[in-house]
């Protein structure tokens, strides 16, 4: 759907901090708000442009970016970009635009990005982040995950945002960013939030932000070990996405969840992408989270912490799942 009907379908595409205000008018910078104006600011602003295995990143900082440390937040970006080359072995897009916008705060702020006039990413500095803010941030690897799989109708954006949700830690440990107990801390805490309520039906047309990110990684974790068992290890849901990156060029086309679970289905040489979808697009499925995270040999104990059981029945497809 090119156009503004394309850009309406995609408005919904940013990262879960979205409690955070925008304040960057109190500095003098425009919000841009509307994304032809995001658009505009990366073909007329002067730019930095960043090389990535495959791709090539426009970094341009909003109006000057005034008060940003600029090495800090190119090195920020940078560190992002390898994590997601990582996980799809290239930079998802061959050309992608980041249009950084300061504001006022110590951490990374919202961000979202769209794909109907060119990849792109909007994303809100506070000028006083720490390097650290910056090294802890998950927000701009999850907004450039989304930049590999095609643009799909608003009925599936809990695919698009699981799968984000589900792709940006392995991503970071795949880069040796964070480590891989960290991925599963994550998941035992996250995955929950995405469960059904009773009166829940089908994920398609779902609205509700737990399970927009958590209920679809899930999803994609279900996916994985479904992918894992069919093939006998031989492949992985990793496979799947790369094939859909690579037939689709990424964020900047349209297609429908049919398709793209088709695309992954023949990368992996069997039908689990699309009857796995198909169960959870129309029907209301609860997942026994215990159950799971116990099959894959992770368990939380009695003070918060995670204990890994390495003789549990997955516990080989959670090691490689994080493995380079």
């Amino acid at each position: 759907m090119p156009g503004l009907d394309r850009r309406g379908m995609i408005l919904g595409l940013g990262a879960a901090a979205v409690a955070l205000t925008t304040v960057a008018g109190a500095i003098g910078i425009p919000s841009y708000d509307d994304p032809d104006d995001m658009y505009a600011a990366l073909r007329a602003q002067p730019a930095l442009s960043l090389a990535e295995r495959g791709g090539t990143i426009r970094l341009v900082f909003a109006d000057g970016a005034p008060l940003l440390d600029r090495e800090r937040v190119t090195a920020w970006v940078r560190r992002a970009a390898t994590a997601v080359t990582a996980y799809f072995d290239r930079f998802p897009v061959r050309d992608y635009g980041l249009l950084v916008i300061a504001q006022r705060g110590d951490r990374v702020g919202h961000a979202t990005t769209f794909g109907y006039a060119g990849s792109a990413t909007r994303i809100h500095v506070g000028t006083d982040a720490t390097e650290q803010a910056f090294a802890e941030d998950w927000v701009l690897i999850h907004e450039m995950a989304h930049t590999a799989l095609p643009d799909l109708p608003r009925r599936a954006l809990w695919l698009q945002e699981g799968n984000a949700t589900y792709v940006e830690p392995i991503a970071r440990a795949l880069a040796r960013q964070i480590p891989a107990s960290e991925v599963w801390r994550q998941a035992v805490l996250g995955m929950p939030k995405g469960e059904p309520g009773p009166a829940d039906a089908g994920m398609d047309g779902t609205h509700a932000w737990g399970r927009l990110y958590w209920g679809g990684a899930t999803f994609w974790l279900l996916a994985e070990i479904a992918v894992d068992q069919a093939s006998k290890g031989t492949r992985s849901l990793r496979d799947a996405l790369r094939r859909i990156n690579r037939e689709s060029g990424g964020n900047i086309v349209d297609w429908t969840a049919e398709q793209m679970m088709a695309v992954g289905d023949a990368a992996i040489g069997q039908n689990i992408l699309s009857g796995l979808y198909a169960r959870f697009a129309e029907t209301r499925i609860a997942t026994d989270l215990p159950e799971l995270f116990d099959r894959l040999g992770i368990r939380l104990d009695a003070s918060g912490g995670l204990r890994f059981d390495d003789m549990a029945p997955l516990a080989d497809l959670r090691r490689r799942i994080t493995a380079a």
